[in-house]
């Protein structure tokens, strides 16, 4: 991901996205890392909305035609989502079993 601000002039600002730490909070995912080119550190808090926000952005028609524009993009996409969806649903389900097991402990 490349970010820029006008401040910057002309200096383009690649983010790493893969090589970012993830950890959990209570409300929000939180990513950090650290962009090399300008040695700034950043922090991205990720709530429940801005993570459907970007589901419905990857869900767009015009996601999809860009995708389907840039060669060997889309089929690589649609085999990980395949692949991800499952382990997903499993993540999810498992962490709202082991929420209703704590709050059942709790009383």
């Amino acid at each position: 991901m490349i970010v820029w601000s006008k401040g910057l002039g002309k200096k383009s600002l690649p983010m790493e996205l893969d090589r970012a730490r993830l950890s959990v909070g209570d409300d929000h995912l939180l990513m950090d890392g650290d962009i090399e080119s300008v040695c700034w550190d950043y922090t991205m808090k990720l709530y429940p909305d801005d993570l459907g926000d970007f589901m419905k952005l990857l869900a767009h028609p015009k996601t999809a035609r860009f995708m389907a524009r840039k060669g060997g993009l889309l089929f690589p996409f649609v085999v990980r989502l395949v692949m991800f969806a499952p382990m997903l649903v499993l993540a999810l389900f498992k962490a709202r079993v082991l929420r209703t097991a704590a709050a059942e402990v709790k009383r």
